[in-house]
């Protein structure tokens, strides 16, 4: 073989390689573009699962705190609503108690015996200012239309009034009226209450 034939044997097989090689190095960059395009398409779809699920994650963490201000805020409105009816209830037996004089004791006693007619009997506390029990008993003595007057150890303020024969007996005293008033005032003020917090 001669030189020359030889020269462009290996000037052809040079050339082939590098041709081949030079189709091998497009083919890899190509593969690898197309991997990186796969890898970036792979990144962006978890990049915005992610950040739907972050966002869904804080609305649902929103909805939460937004559930959990309005207990909260309902819970606290229901505690200032019972605090003030105990406020309310402690005034009014304040009132009460201090409004609730011997005088109006003697009033309240000679005006329900008046009322209730005969055969009724009457219980004063134990503890009753002894000149007020003198003035009611003399009073009533007069009028005839009790059974009996007697003192009662367990009755601390205002008096009980009894009727056996038509089977009832009521008792009047402070804390009794305290009771009744607040009974009814206290669903006044609740619904009072109640508008308040709608507005």
């Amino acid at each position: 073989m001669s030189e020359q034939t030889l020269d462009k044997l290996i000037a052809t097989l040079k050339s082939e390689a590098i041709e081949t090689a030079d189709k091998e190095a497009k083919q890899i960059v190509e593969n690898a573009r197309e991997k990186a395009q796969k890898i970036l398409k792979e990144a962006e779809a978890k990049r915005a699962a992610l950040l739907n699920n972050a966002e869904k994650e804080a609305k649902a963490t929103l909805d939460k705190g937004e559930g959990a201000l309005k207990q909260a805020a309902r819970d606290l409105t229901v505690s200032v609503h019972n605090d003030l009816l105990k406020l309310l209830k402690a005034t009014l037996e304040q009132e009460v108690a201090t409004t609730f004089t011997p005088d109006l004791t003697e009033k309240a006693v000679l005006k329900v015996i008046e009322n209730v007619g005969t055969g009724a009997s009457l219980q004063l506390p134990e503890n009753m200012d002894a000149s007020l029990a003198e003035n009611i008993q003399k009073r009533l003595q007069e009028s005839d239309s009790l059974e009996a007057i007697s003192k009662d150890p367990t009755l601390l303020h205002g008096f009980t009034i009894t009727k056996t024969s038509e089977g009832w007996s009521y008792q009047i005293s402070p804390k009794a009226i305290t009771d009744l008033l607040y009974e009814h005032l206290s669903t006044t003020w609740v619904n009072v209450l109640k508008n308040e917090s709608d507005q």
